[in-house]
């Protein structure tokens, strides 16, 4: 079991306009939360903004299934995307959850250049039938937090 601890720590880098997540950073400052809590209570604030049909040059975060897990090294099961292109009815997204939480992924979520290790192909019908988009002055505070949930195959 994976627990995610909040502190008060502060960086420039995050918009300073008020989100939607606000209440729920400010409640759990300072508190012990697991992944899977977390990712109830974010998937719950983005509900009213779900989709069924994912658009290019927007950012999703989603529950996948990929089709052929059992041949894949490691995959995300709840991948955080910046949706680039579909391709023969299958979604290339960046996944910022294949970059280490620095730097590096905030200059990328920011100027929309992301390395090739990021990119993966979503086959939409895969993804448990509901994309969450994410704002763009969001995009950045999720993907810091402890969303992801890896399998890896031996």
């Amino acid at each position: 079991m994976t627990i995610a601890t909040t502190d008060s720590g502060n960086s420039n880098s995050l918009p300073r306009e008020s989100s939607r997540f606000d209440s729920l950073i400010a409640e759990l400052k300072g508190s012990q939360i697991t992944s899977s809590k977390l990712r109830e209570e974010i998937f719950n604030i983005l509900l009213d903004d779900a989709t069924d049909t994912p658009s290019t040059d927007k950012w999703y975060i989603f529950e996948y299934d990929p089709k052929f897990k059992d041949q894949l090294i490691e995959w995300d099961e709840y991948p955080l995307i910046y949706a680039i292109e579909f391709k023969k009815n299958n979604l290339l997204g960046a996944n910022m959850h294949y970059m280490g939480a620095s730097n590096a992924r905030l200059r990328a979520i920011n100027n929309k250049k992301f390395p090739r290790s990021t990119l993966r192909y979503y086959i939409p019908k895969r993804a448990d039938s509901i994309f969450f988009e994410i704002s763009e002055s969001e995009v950045q505070l999720l993907s810091l937090l402890p969303l992801e949930k890896f399998h890896r195959n031996r």
